[in-house]
């Protein structure tokens, strides 16, 4: 179990968002980020908007709520999302429950769909209810391990590239 225990939570903060994941269209005084859970077994990573006016962000303060995830195991870390997220802001809900279930999805030998470039009226009718998409999850075959639809991202690279960096330990 204690490969599962997150031992490091980290947010890169970008004037642009990460071209690997895609998606999401910010205007120039907006900042994206990318919050990254790692474990002993492995880490995921999740992309979103974190403010519309960089004016008045505080990534200490938008990250604070990550504490209450700090050293959990991947269940813990999960229910706690679960139960606390009503309290966050919106963008923290999704990136934090995005970047748990991806890597809940990968200790389990699975690929969140959505690193999978598909089309996207197929994920919201395949994975949800019409008013809000799930997701999709599926075990790909032996050959496609190894051939990722998307690169890995150093964190060293993340790092370099970001304009601001926030970890807890």
């Amino acid at each position: 179990m204690e490969q599962r225990r997150l031992s490091r939570i980290e947010v890169f903060v970008f004037k642009a968002p990460w071209p690997a994941f895609g998606g999401l269209e910010i205007s120039g005084s907006s900042r994206c980020g990318i919050l990254k859970l790692t474990c002993k077994a492995g880490y995921s990573l999740a992309q979103g908007l974190l403010c519309e006016d960089d004016t008045e962000f505080d990534l200490m303060k938008w990250s604070g709520f990550l504490r209450t995830i700090r050293h959990c195991r991947l269940d813990e870390a999960i229910e706690i999302v679960r139960c606390l997220s009503p309290e966050w802001e919106q963008t923290q809900q999704e990136m934090v429950q995005t970047a748990l279930l991806d890597l809940q999805a990968k200790l389990q030998g699975k690929v969140l769909s959505a690193h999978i470039q598909t089309e996207s009226r197929l994920h919201v009718a395949a994975a949800g209810n019409g008013s809000s998409p799930g997701r999709i999850y599926y075990k790909p075959s032996g050959s496609l391990l190894h051939q990722r639809s998307w690169p890995e991202l150093d964190t060293a690279e993340l790092i370099d590239k970001s304009i601001a960096y926030y970890s807890i330990l």
